[in-house]
């Protein structure tokens, strides 16, 4: 039994739970943020029940992101799903596609494997519920932070435009972390260099953002703006936390195969596989920002502005900045 990896994540989970009571709020948690949080507690539960199924992590996730967008609006009185539905609509369907990549990586350099799926369709379905859970709950774990704060993340597209050497080099360094883990021998050196991935994408595609006007961190950075990066450099290490502690006890789960720094470990990531998790928050804006524009579809965000204290519950003189 991982007590460490049980105490960590306790402590991690009461500590926003503790946060998000203590601060002013606009509208109260809801029937959604209670039946979400209801379904993630209770699915949670089952996987250390002899009663697991194989579709209780990926429950359990649809729940946490139901229960912090309920969260969000409770304090800001504004959320993804409840300002933007469609936006999110499509936040979700493209998770999917966007977590494809780091599974073509995998089969390359053999990060990790699955164990205890179910056959045929049934596989495909969970896999795709899975991964259409992933930015949703990375922006929305990042929304909570950052009105935990009480703090708003810059406007999409604001900043001025990166100069084309600094775009060229930064891409040039994001294309290498891409190539370099496809080229060298997989076993003792490739299976190392999964973490290079996140980095990589990030690395091409946020000035790629830049350039076109779109959202982008680098934007944002040059116009004074830190509040997304950390939030989103947060919300990347707090559910690959809480994605470690859920898979450990499920019967369909996955394993890590890399031996770097296999013997420190929470659960079953290695702890080097949370400097990742910290690169893939911001990696999965510039993969969402990219996606998005390319294809014409709306961006999930939370709008800016003040929030509204319209309906609320305990605390509605409370505008939130």
């Amino acid at each position: 039994m991982p007590l460490a990896g049980i105490a960590v994540e306790t402590l991690a989970v009461l500590g926003l739970i503790g946060a998000w009571a203590l601060s002013p709020r606009l509208h109260s948690f809801g029937a959604a943020g209670w039946a979400g949080l209801a379904a993630a507690g209770l699915s949670v539960a089952l996987l250390a029940s002899p009663w697991r199924a194989p579709a209780l992590g990926a429950l359990a996730w649809s729940g946490y992101v139901v229960a912090a967008d309920s969260a969000v609006f409770s304090l800001r009185g504004r959320s993804m799903i409840r300002s933007g539905p469609q936006a999110f609509a499509w936040l979700v369907i493209l998770s999917i596609f966007l977590w494809l990549p780091f599974e073509w990586y995998n089969l390359r350099l053999a990060g990790w494997y699955r164990s205890g799926m179910p056959a045929g369709l049934e596989r495909y379905l969970l896999l795709g519920w899975s991964f259409a859970c992933i930015w949703p709950a990375l922006f929305e774990t990042s929304d909570l932070f950052l009105a935990l704060a009480r703090r708003d993340a810059p406007a999409a597209g604001r900043g001025a435009r990166p100069a084309i050497p600094a775009v060229l080099a930064t891409v040039a360094m994001g294309g290498a972390c891409l190539v370099v883990p496809l080229v060298v021998p997989r076993l003792d050196v490739g299976e190392h260099l999964l973490p290079l991935v996140a980095l990589g994408f990030l690395l091409v595609l946020d000035p790629l953002n830049a350039t076109s006007g779109g959202p982008s961190l680098w934007r944002d950075w040059s116009n004074g703006g830190r509040e997304r990066l950390g939030a989103l450099a947060a919300a990347g290490v707090f559910c690959g936390l809480l994605a470690d502690g859920v898979n450990y006890p499920a019967d369909a789960k996955w394993r890590a195969i890399t031996s770097l720094g296999a013997g420190l470990k929470l659960f079953e990531m290695p702890l080097a596989g949370y400097a990742a998790c910290a690169a893939f928050g911001p990696q999965a804006y510039a993969m969402h920002g990219f996606a998005a524009r390319i294809l014409g579809r709306p961006l999930a965000t939370v709008p800016s502005g003040p929030a509204s204290a319209e309906g609320s519950g305990r605390g509605g003189s409370v505008v939130l900045h």
